[in-house]
């Protein structure tokens, strides 16, 4: 009977636990348990090998990074074999491989590549490479890119970091453009992308419908005012909470997100928020969009909710009163904001307080003469 506890392993074996090992002679790789062999596989034979170690730990209790130690493999291949192992048995490791899909375009794609030989050839070279992936039909070619290629474009751009259309540039910097027009591309793995379904909810909320009207004091530029509008709104729904917090952002990843090459700088940014909200035009715009979803929910619009909301300050620019915050049960320099929302939470407005002189004050001298105006 094998020893349990003292295990005579053959000379050359790399122990893998106190009972396990393994030796490699020639082409073949021994198991050995208790100094018995228990299992060999050909060297090259990838799968029997994550079978026979995926065994080892569900059987003969091996850990993973014990595994993984042994064999040099990485953990996330041990743990992966494990998982499979478990979900299909001994038979999972040595089914076929399922291919996903076919051809794009099915028989009339098929058709199209026999019918140009050449195409065909630059579609297969195509295939294989793991940066990019062509889509071709019978009348132009659509490249779809990911991110590491656009990386490297947006790092050589003529006109700076992601730059990349030079003659809307040179049209909008002599004045000739209004405003750019977003031209959305077909690409892969892009940052936030998912905001884009909250576009529809946005545009139905009127973010554009009334902007023209209440905030048109743009200037001639590359970007007009909606693609700024909607930046912001992108940036909320993102979680970056700054404009400073911008700078660290994929620019031309932003860009995607807009139609755009790239997103503003930064400075910009700031200088063409500074002429919207200018002479209280941000605020007439946002009394229309309240009025305006008022008018959406008149039966809403009776009953409101008021609440406050204490912004801490930690900086040093600038000297703002202490309000007292609950959560931190201190006096802290900050600015309260006053919503008013609907029953159901939906919010109306908000009013920002530097000095509070208390919620009460605030409804009778702010907030009821403004809803007598608007409701």
């Amino acid at each position: 009977m094998p020893q349990l506890h003292l295990p005579l392993f053959p000379s050359g074996a790399t122990e893998i636990t106190a009972a396990l090992s393994f030796c490699a002679q020639d082409s073949t790789v021994t198991y050995f348990h208790c100094g018995m062999p228990v299992f060999s596989h050909d060297k090259n034979d990838r799968a029997s090998f994550r079978l026979i170690t995926a065994q080892l730990h569900v059987t003969s209790g091996a850990a993973q990074a014990e595994l993984a130690k042994a064999f040099g493999v990485s953990k996330i291949s041990i743990k992966r074999a494990v998982k499979l192992y478990r979900s299909n048995g001994a038979a999972g490791f040595f089914a076929e491989r399922a291919v996903r899909g076919g051809h794009p375009f099915g028989h009339q794609g098929q058709h199209l590549d026999q019918s140009h030989p050449s195409r065909t050839a630059a579609h297969a070279a195509k295939k294989n490479d793991t940066d990019s992936i062509a889509l071709t039909d019978a009348a132009n070619a659509t490249v779809i890119t990911s991110k590491s290629v656009r990386s490297s474009q947006d790092s050589t751009a003529p006109m700076g970091r992601g730059a990349s259309n030079v003659g809307a540039r040179v049209a909008s910097s002599l004045g000739a453009l209004r405003a750019v027009e977003p031209v959305f591309q077909s690409s892969l793995d892009v940052p936030c992308a998912g905001v884009l379904f909250a576009l529809p909810a946005l545009l139905a909320l009127g973010l554009l419908d009334t902007a023209q009207e209440s905030l048109n004091t743009l200037p001639n530029g590359y970007y007009g005012l909606e693609s700024i509008l909607i930046l912001l709104a992108f940036m909320a729904l993102a979680r970056v909470q700054t404009l400073e917090a911008l700078r660290y952002q994929a620019p031309g990843e932003w860009g995607k997100l807009l139609g755009l090459d790239r997103i503003p700088e930064v400075r910009t940014l700031r200088a063409k928020i500074e002429i919207l909200c200018a002479n209280g035009k941000a605020q007439a715009w946002g009394a229309d969009l309240s009025q305006g979803w008022m008018q959406q929910n008149p039966e809403q619009a009776g009953v409101l909710y008021v609440d406050g909301h204490t912004w801490v300050y930690h900086g040093a620019q600038t000297q703002l009163p202490r309000h007292y915050v609950a959560r931190q049960k201190l006096r802290l320099r900050a600015t309260v904001d006053i919503w008013v929302n609907a029953m159901d939470g939906q919010p109306f407005f908000a009013i920002n307080k530097v000095v509070d002189p208390g919620l009460i004050q605030v409804i009778e001298n702010d907030i009821v003469p403004r809803l007598m105006q608007e409701v």
